[in-house]
């Protein structure tokens, strides 16, 4: 028997469908690529090889090989390719076109290609693997989740086994053992707890590590005496705490006045002095302590580097001095100048900006700055529809995560050297899954449901009608 919903209709030779009960789930499924992506996202970001390192006394290698898995994976399981060729990829991809080509125009060409291979390929590699295989507004939520746990993971281990180095919070070696990197690791992850909290329903371990988490980032980031975290951390509550209703800024202002409060008392004395130089002349340097006076020859031998970094950029304005020869080039220009070597003249450029002018030129200045507004520009545009579309409520809080960790990431980078490091990488990356949701959820809404089309059954013409002549009619 025919179902009445399909029952072809008299003198046509279609049946009607019968309408959906239901839409259809537009989340795409994941594919392995996906959790090899959540694998090495924790590995990479929470430094879980030195870690463990630290702990076990083995290395483990299991960044770049997570990074081949979920790269092959991606290509071979149906990831999102084309999502590499957007704005924001075609920019990162533009600025690696570029660095290969200051390489054969280096002061030292084996050094650059190095640092090329060894840091900057692990960086793009980062973007390509997670603007690929993400997908979807779940498991854009899922990756930001596993980047609050990275961070609580880098936390716990601080408080574990950090020390206090020349009145300094950090670890005991490896990236996290630079005091400054620490804190900008802390500061970046501390937006992800907060998306956590604000998104995740009930309880659980990942809500309860995030807020601890975010509680305990503000007293270790004053330990590490990084005045660029601090200032970095000061922008981040703001541009937090502005936007908050009235009835919740006096809570939030008591909590941050009580954290405070027990930074200043649980940080060591040379990492206060090393804030209070961000306030104080020169001429009062007889006046100093120790750790003020080393604090203040840091500012100067900073302030020798930006100045010799410009120099340098003037100098090799279009190719620079080749992806990673600052300090080879600053040892040969200071030598050069002073008609004698000098030892300080061996270090980075302690900022990423004038690192990319005087190393790549101002093309591959530009170039990078032009990846970090396109991100900005994705973070505005998601956040702008989230208010304009009650559909796309959920994309406000992870467009809100993004911009912070962003502001994290550029104030730190004026105090340090993170052109080739994954970090930014990393946060493109994310920002092109987000502008690929935020498109998606977009069009789907202007479309609205698709209803099933029926055609009107044709009435059968009446006898006499139509010039059809009536029965028994000549």
């Amino acid at each position: 028997m025919i179902s009445p919903d399909t029952r072809p209709r008299s003198g046509y030779n279609y049946a009607l469908a019968a309408a959906p009960t239901k839409p259809a789930n537009t989340a795409p499924p994941a594919h392995p690529a996906f959790y090899l992506t959540l694998a090495f996202v924790f590995v990479v970001y929470a430094r879980f090889p030195e870690i463990m390192d630290m702990v076990t006394g083995s290395a483990l290698h299991s960044a770049r090989i997570l990074m081949v898995l979920a790269l092959l994976t991606t290509l071979l399981f149906g990831g999102a390719v084309r999502a590499v060729f957007s704005k924001i990829g075609i920019s990162l991809l533009a600025f690696t076109a570029w660095l290969c080509i200051c390489v054969p125009f280096s002061i030292w060409r084996g050094g650059s290609a190095r640092a090329l291979r060894d840091f900057w390929i692990l960086s793009l590699f980062s973007f390509v693997i997670i603007a690929a295989s993400v997908q979807g507004l779940d498991q854009c939520r899922r990756l930001m989740y596993t980047l609050a746990a990275a961070t609580a993971f880098i936390e716990f281990f601080t408080i574990v086994i950090g020390r206090v180095q020349a009145g300094r919070v950090a670890l005991m070696g490896g990236t996290l053992g630079n005091a400054n990197y620490l804190a900008m690791m802390l500061l970046m992850g501390a937006p992800f707890c907060l998306f956590v909290l604000q998104t995740k329903p009930g309880f659980s371990l990942l809500k309860l590590a995030s807020l601890l988490t975010l509680l305990a980032i503000p007293v270790t980031v004053a330990g590490t005496g990084s005045r660029g975290g601090l200032v970095a951390l000061g922008i981040m509550f703001l541009l937090y705490f502005i936007p908050l209703p009235a009835s919740q800024k006096l809570v939030t202002g008591l909590i941050v006045l009580i954290l405070a409060v027990i930074s200043i008392t649980l940080s060591a004395r040379s990492a206060l002095d090393r804030y209070r130089t961000m306030f104080t002349k020169s001429d009062e340097f007889h006046h100093l302590s120790d750790s003020e006076r080393s604090a203040m020859d840091s500012t100067g031998l900073r302030r020798e580097l930006l100045l010799s970094s410009l120099q340098l950029t003037m100098r090799h304005p279009l190719m620079g001095v080749g992806p990673g020869m600052f300090a080879v080039a600053n040892a040969d220009f200071i030598q050069e100048t002073n008609g004698r070597p000098n030892w300080n003249a061996w270090h980075e450029t302690h900022n990423t900006f004038t690192q990319l002018s005087c190393e790549d030129g101002l093309p591959g200045l530009f170039l990078y700055c032009l990846t970090i507004l396109l991100c900005f520009k994705v973070v505005f545009s998601a956040a702008k529809h989230a208010r304009n579309n009650p559909a796309l409520s959920s994309v406000a809080p992870m467009a809100f995560a993004l911009r912070l960790a962003l502001v994290a990431f550029i104030g730190t980078a004026v105090f340090a050297s993170n052109a080739y490091a994954y970090y930014f990488p990393m946060l493109a990356g994310l920002c092109v899954a987000l502008e690929r949701v935020v498109a998606a959820q977009v069009a789907q809404t202007q479309a609205g449901p698709k209803l099933p089309q029926v055609r009107p059954a044709l009435a059968r013409p009446a006898p006499g009608r139509l010039g059809l002549p009536r029965t028994g009619q000549a």
